[in-house]
């Protein structure tokens, strides 16, 4: 579990929630931009290597510069998160060059990890590593077709490196990201099927205090990651997390934990409840699996049943049904400005 150690609130998430109501350009008017250039970019709380990692971000994700100091640039994710990263790791950008790369077309890499090869061979010197999550230009042939090669995708990373992936591990990015949408509101039953697939094949991966991606992962950067696996965007902090979506009562009428309220998919917190002049304070966040049984990062990426976990849980909420909702603080990758041009 992260700590938030902005100035940053999660007002901002929430305004993007509701339908946009504005022009894209003003998203980026006067401000510095860059586009993540590596497959899962260490964001840290100082400008130096022993400072302590706080956040991931993850290929192809649009970050506003706030700062630089020598090769480290402070930069503000979408989540939000502000942090240091070096300056390797970003492709820097102006505001035309975020739309244009907003409105090309694009790859999401679905696979749990990947390479981008030199040449359309696993055999040939990779360019760059690939995580879920990840995003990447489509390289296009002169009728506008996606270019193929022996089973390999031709793409382009942020910096203009360029390079093939196999096909089997990328989609396109506008359509699944709107089948992904489409299905969190028509089909709710197959899209917790899916977070609780998607959840599953994190099983093992190791716990790093400030993981968000398929290498390492703290609690809230599990949950985070699967969620925009999905094509849903949490924050990215479990003391965040805990405010989004809607509250599911965890006790039953004589006060004792019952998860019989809870659907596949539900967030469960534990941490510290309400004491006195105490507030309520969540540290601990997992995924809830069915059957009391629940998903969560801590020391691996392992799955606990209710009935033998010690830790007594503080509260739940319920994420699916309520993502792009106004003011439920979740909002979609289709949506989002950081992701898409919401003008188009």
């Amino acid at each position: 579990m992260n700590k938030f150690q902005t100035s940053v609130t999660i007002a901002a998430l929430l305004l993007t929630a509701s339908a946009p109501a504005f022009s894209q350009e003003q998203v980026w008017k006067g401000k510095e931009m860059a586009i993540v250039d590596l497959s899962a970019n260490f964001i840290r709380e100082d400008n130096e290597y022993e400072a302590e990692l706080g956040d991931q971000a993850l290929m192809g994700t649009v970050v506003e510069v706030l700062d630089r100091k020598s090769y480290w640039v402070r930069i503000k994710t979408p989540e939000p998160y502000v942090g240091w990263v070096n300056e390797m790791g970003l492709a820097m950008k102006d505001g035309q060059q975020v739309e244009a790369w907003l409105g090309s077309p694009r790859f999401i890499c679905t696979a749990f990890g990947s390479h981008v090869y030199s040449e359309p061979s696993e055999s040939s010197v990779p360019v760059s590593d690939l995580v879920l999550g990840d995003i990447l230009l489509k390289t296009l042939k002169d009728n506008g077709k996606t270019l193929k090669v022996k089973g390999f995708y031709a793409v382009e990373l942020p910096s203009g490196k360029k390079g093939f992936v196999p096909a089997s591990d990328l989609k396109d990015l506008d359509g699944w990201a709107e089948e992904r949408r489409a299905l969190e509101k028509n089909d709710e039953t197959r899209f917790r099927s899916d977070i609780i697939s998607t959840a599953k094949r994190f099983v093992g991966v190791p716990y790093m205090w400030g993981g968000t991606s398929t290498k390492n992962t703290d609690c809230s950067g599990l949950t985070r990651t699967v969620y925009l696996a999905n094509g849903v965007l949490l924050p990215r902090n479990c003391s965040q997390q805990v405010k989004v979506g809607e509250d599911v009562p965890i006790r039953n009428e004589k006060g004792e934990i019952d998860f019989s309220r809870l659907i596949p998919g539900d967030l469960i917190f534990w941490g510290r409840a309400q004491e006195g002049d105490k507030p309520e304070k969540a540290t601990h966040v997992g995924i809830y699996l069915g059957d009391g049984k629940f998903i969560h990062s801590s020391q691996i990426v392992r799955i606990n049943d209710s009935s033998s976990y010690t830790r007594v849980p503080i509260r739940a909420r319920r994420i699916v049904g309520h993502v792009d909702e106004k003011g439920s603080g979740i909002v979609s990758m289709h949506r989002s400005p950081y992701y898409f041009n919401q003008t188009r």
